[in-house]
């Protein structure tokens, strides 16, 4: 497996915004104008309709050190910050970001206010091993689709599976994350052997079960 690149690196911290600012003490406006300044964010909320935090108050491309901030959000229970390194890098920001506020600001904060947190791994790699035609069931019935497509109208394209999902069980509860997926990249020829994979969990997380996945396909008997 070789990583091609890091879409997205999303962390969530599940934290009430209510308890960070209990009394309403700290002004939004100026607690806005003050992230802006700090990452210096190219688009912010700057009408009334944008302070919705059921929808979230979304901050776009912003810098935290060296690193670039993708979408910063605060939801009513959560917090959520992209980048395109890792989720470690994200979760650490989120950490910074409000012990920072707490000095500056003078919001309500301590690291045990932060209930869990959830993640999201998007990136793409390549790999020479077949990963999407691990069953010899799925090979033969492409194959029998390539066949019966050319009696039909004589195409000779190849047929493969395109995609890998796996999700949670929704039942009795709604489903918590996003699906686990392997897929080929969109546009991109069957023969360049690249991949899109999302999963529900930190970057080193993903990467680790993808090239345990790829191994297994590779060697099945190990």
């Amino acid at each position: 497996m070789q990583l091609s690149a890091i879409l997205l690196a999303r962390s969530l911290a599940f934290i009430e915004s209510f308890d960070l600012n209990p009394t309403g003490a700290s002004f939004y406006p100026h607690l806005v104008n003050g992230i802006v300044e700090k990452f210096g964010f190219m688009k912010f909320p700057q009408k009334l309709d944008d302070f919705d935090e059921t929808q979230g108050v979304e901050f776009l491309i912003g810098r935290w050190g060296d690193v670039t901030v993708e979408t910063f959000k605060i939801y009513r229970n959560a917090l959520q910050l992209d980048t395109r390194v890792s989720t470690a890098e994200s979760q650490r920001i989120i950490e910074e970001g409000l012990a920072w506020a707490s000095s500056a600001f003078g919001l309500k904060y301590g690291p045990t206010m932060i209930k869990r947190w959830g993640y999201v791994s998007n990136l793409t790699f390549y790999s020479e091993v077949p990963i999407l035609k691990a069953s010899i069931a799925t090979s033969n019935l492409a194959q029998g689709l390539h066949t019966a497509i050319g009696k039909v109208n004589g195409d000779t394209a190849s047929w493969e599976p395109t995609v890998f999902t796996l999700h949670s069980d929704p039942v009795p509860k709604k489903a918590l994350y996003a699906p686990f997926t392997i897929q080929r990249r969109a546009d991109v020829p069957f023969s360049e052997n690249k991949y899109f994979s999302e999963a529900p969990l930190q970057t080193d997380a993903h990467i680790a079960l993808l090239e345990q996945f790829e191994a297994d396909v590779k060697d099945p008997s190990d």
